[in-house]
């Protein structure tokens, strides 16, 4: 069986929120996993357990699925729906149990679940459930009068019967001799031509099922109605359910089947009962169309929004690129324009390996990652990436960043730029020409914890925002319906997420505005120091000197990387002797003295041996200097849980592919020279 999979974080559960609470009927979403947390509970399953509010429905269930169920219920009903969804190729199944509302009353209910693989949470269960107390009291009565039949000399036909109003249909079978009669009141089920009664049973309702299933459920029902089936998983469950296609008047319709085993000093009788459902599917069916419809929505969201933020700096890379080209005789111009198209492309490497990230694409999910970082590189970067766009349209910006002592930090370099960078060009957008946009970053103190916070204000004097848009800036792609901001194209990473992303580092974005007169926004965050960095804080020229005439293996199978990688390290006096695989690498270690190489720097994907297993096997050679030699990762694989393998499996740190020089630079210093001077 194949678990379809969805990308569900926060935004996605909203998606959740707003299509379960408009349902008919009660809707609930939990974890799979033990203690199978409820995530989602819409106000008529609320309602079905007697609560009248969420907190009183939590503190009632433990905020459990566990704990919806009655405690004498849930072991046979958990094995049950695990058996269905490990034999459903559609991942549902259809239970019915207890549950005790919060007055105490037992009610029944039915459970109409389907599982789904998320990324964020694991395996989920979406859950549509129904009270269904009267039709079960009413099989309970049929059950007690199965009982009485011969004592009080009552006729079963007329009770099953009136039984039947309930039900589509329902079948008195002998297991044994699998002699039946069936009882039904609806037309639509006598016009079937099904026998009301008669010997073998199975083999007659497989024949009969033959000719009304629907196609593509025809070898799932066939494979489960079989005496032998049924009978195992009553002795095991107490109870028998599934769930099928059949048709009626032309058309295929949901049919559920219930099947229940009654035994007393009579004899044993196989008490089976079906309903049309089509109803509850239909619903079910709308349900996975707006699941659909939302999740297209959240990627077609995403995209609009990203395209913006790769428009920015591809306008500074090709801007910057004609500066360049118009003053080929003038080297400073040259080499400021390269270093701000250095810049800028940066930025956009940052942004496509978002844009790769498929599952923020389908879901909006936005990760931290926290790393050291330098803040004076940072702003630099905004600066360059933003006066181009600014200067073209005329505008007067300035970029204050004076009051800002502590750099070295901890934090996520790329949200970071990203929020600054956001905010910063929509003030552009929406300046007219001749106006001012400023960038004032400050410092403004250490909290209890250490941190220090600092403080981005980005001033415009704009076309400003509307008293009544200003409460909705932050919602999700919201735009304020004017003739001037719509002739603005693109919605740039949307205030909403960049909203998101402040939350997420823990930091707090305000704004303030008025129509005519411009826009304040203020970004503040907490961010640690990066006391190493600040303890052994160095020019490029003092590393470069510390490193010089220090081996370095690179272990590369794409010969041009390497060239280009043993050039740039040979820029800083470095030695490079180069390994095409993980086991050349080994040997080359191993042919040489433990000292005679003062770093590894590390590929992942490679024939033969890759990366991580090379490190594994570098780490248990006998000698303990190797246990410390410093081996960095130089990759593509630049995601979160890349990062995670490459540092479990023994390296030191990790740089993506393509690397900043100087970053490598930096890191090479920290792990070499640093290595020692701790010693």
């Amino acid at each position: 069986m194949e678990h379809s999979s969805f990308s569900y974080d926060e935004q996605w559960m909203s998606f959740m929120e707003e299509i379960g609470q408009h349902m008919p009927g009660g809707f609930f979403v939990y974890k799979a996993q033990s203690p199978e947390e409820l995530l989602f509970v819409n106000q008529a399953t609320l309602q079905i357990f007697g609560c009248e509010n969420l907190e009183a429905f939590q503190e009632l269930t433990h905020n459990t699925f566990r704990g919806m169920v009655h405690p004498n219920d849930y072991p046979s009903i958990s094995a049950s729906i695990t058996d269905q969804i490990d034999q459903r190729e559609d991942n549902m199944d259809y239970v019915e149990y207890r549950i005790i509302r919060k007055d105490g009353d037992v009610r029944w209910v039915d459970d109409y679940g389907h599982y789904v693989h998320t990324e964020a949470f694991g395996g989920i269960y979406y859950v549509f459930i129904s009270d269904i107390t009267e039709k079960h009291e009413m099989l309970e009565a049929l059950h007690a009068s199965i009982q009485k039949i011969h004592a009080e000399h009552m006729t079963f036909s007329r009770i099953a019967q009136a039984l039947a109003k309930d039900y589509f249909s329902i079948y008195v079978v002998d297991p044994d001799t699998e002699s039946f009669v069936e009882y039904s009141s609806t037309e639509e089920y006598n016009q079937l031509g099904i026998e009301k009664s008669g010997e073998n049973f199975f083999a007659l309702s497989r024949k009969n099922m033959e000719r009304l299933l629907y196609p593509d459920d025809h070898d799932r029902f066939m494979a489960v109605f079989t005496r032998e089936r049924i009978m195992s998983i009553l002795e095991r469950d107490g109870i028998f359910t599934t769930k099928y296609r059949m048709m009626v008047s032309g058309q295929p319709t949901y049919i559920s089947m219930k099947a229940s085993l009654l035994e007393d000093a009579n004899g044993r009788h196989l008490i089976i009962g079906t309903n049309n459902i089509n109803a509850q599917m239909t619903r079910e069916a709308e349900f996975q169309k707006r699941l659909i419809e939302a999740r297209d929505r959240a990627k077609s969201d995403f995209l609009t929004n990203m395209s913006h933020d790769i428009r920015t700096p591809m306008n500074a890379i090709v801007g910057y690129t004609e500066i360049a080209r118009a003053h080929l005789q003038d080297p400073e111009i040259v080499r400021d324009s390269l270093e701000k198209i250095a810049s800028s492309s940066h930025f956009l490497l940052s942004l496509i390996n978002d844009i790769l990230d498929m599952s923020k694409i389908e879901s909006g999910e936005i990760r931290i990652n926290i790393a050291p970082c330098d803040l004076s590189v940072i702003l630099s970067r905004i600066e360059s990436i933003t006066v181009l766009q600014a200067q073209s349209k005329k505008l007067h910006i300035t970029y204050d960043c004076s009051r800002i002592r502590h750099t070295h930090v901890m934090g996520d370099e790329l949200r970071i730029e990203q929020t600054i960078v956001n905010i910063v060009t929509n003030a552009i957008k929406y300046t007219p020409p001749g106006k001012d946009v400023s960038l004032l970053a400050e410092e403004t103190g250490t909290d209890s914890q250490g941190r220090y916070g600092y403080r981005f204000v980005i001033r415009d004097t704009g076309i400003g925002i509307s008293e009544e848009y200003l409460p909705h800036i932050f919602d999700s792609f919201s735009r304020e319906l004017k003739t001037t901001v719509n002739r603005v194209q693109g919605t740039g990473l949307g205030l909403a997420i960049t909203a998101k992303v402040v939350e997420l580092m823990g930091g707090t974005i305000s704004v303030k505005s008025k129509v005519n007169e411009g826009s304040i926004f203020t970004v503040e965050i907490a961010l640690p120091p990066n006391e190493a960095e600040e303890q052994m804080e160095k020019s490029t020229e003092d590393m470069q000197s510390a490193l010089a005439g220090k081996r370095i293996l690179l272990v590369e199978d794409n010969e041009i990387n390497a060239e280009i990688a043993i050039l740039i390290l040979a820029q800083y006096g470095l030695h490079t002797e180069h390994a095409s695989d993980g086991k050349i690498a080994l040997d080359c270690i191993q042919a040489h003295s433990p000292d005679y190489f003062s770093a590894v720097l590390m590929d992942i994907q490679m024939p033969v041996m890759n990366g991580y297993e090379a490190t594994r096997a570098i780490r248990a050679l006998p000698h303990p200097a190797f246990r410390t030699l410093p081996i960095i990762a130089i990759s593509a694989n630049a995601y979160d849980e890349d990062v995670r393998a490459c540092l479990q499996s023994g390296m030191n740190a990790h740089v993506a592919k393509p690397f900043q020089p100087e970053n490598l630079l930096s890191l090479l210093y920290q792990h070499i020279i640093g290595r020692h001077a701790a010693h």
